[in-house]
Formats: structure tokens, C-alpha cells, sequence
């Protein structure tokens, strides 16, 4: 089982591309102040929407029940730590993704 730590800065908006085993995804993060929480969008490689406006919570896994199903196994993508602000995420906390 492959697990490794995807790197996130601690800003309250951020954009990035993340080689997660053989996909590489597109993760928006937006930090949600009236609700005190991150939003975050993901994206195919093709650029499709995967999953929009989950909270990033932790043990909570961002590609857990794609809709529609995806033919592909992307794997879990969990923050692992304390709960995310835009002054501790990535520093209290990780960002985690693991193929099992």
C-alpha cells in the first residue's frame, strides 16, 4: 500500500496539481470564513469536475463516493490532525493520500 503526505500551505485560498499514484489531480482549496471551514473542489485530469465543495474535515476522505462512480480507483485523500484554519493547515495537520 503506497501513503504519502500531499503538500498544502497554510493560506485561506490555494490551487495546485497533486501526482497522486498514476492520476494527477487538480485540488482547490477556499477557506469558508463564515463557516469557519475549507471548501474544496477536486478535478480529473481531463480537467471534469470530480467532487466540489466538501469540507476538508479530518478522517474525512475527499474521494470517497464520487457521483457519478468513476471507472478509475483514485484512492483516499484524508487530512489527518487537527482541524484546518488558514494559520495551521499543513502545520497541525496533514494532508494524506493512500491508493488502500
Amino acid at each position: 500500500m503506497s501513503r504519502y503526505k500531499v503538500e498544502v500551505q497554510s493560506l485561506p485560498a490555494q490551487t495546485f496539481s497533486a501526482a497522486l499514484g498514476n492520476n494527477t489531480l487538480t485540488i482547490e482549496i477556499q477557506w469558508m470564513s463564515r463557516f469557519e471551514v475549507f471548501r474544496v473542489n477536486i478535478l480529473s485530469p481531463q480537467g471534469a469536475l470530480l467532487t466540489a465543495g466538501r469540507y476538508l474535515l479530518p478522517d474525512v476522505d475527499l474521494l470517497a463516493g464520487l457521483y457519478p462512480p468513476s471507472d478509475i480507483d483514485y484512492g483516499s485523500l484524508m487530512l489527518e490532525g487537527e482541524p484546518p484554519t488558514p494559520a495551521n493547515l499543513g502545520i497541525t495537520n496533514t494532508l494524506v493520500w493512500s491508493d488502500g
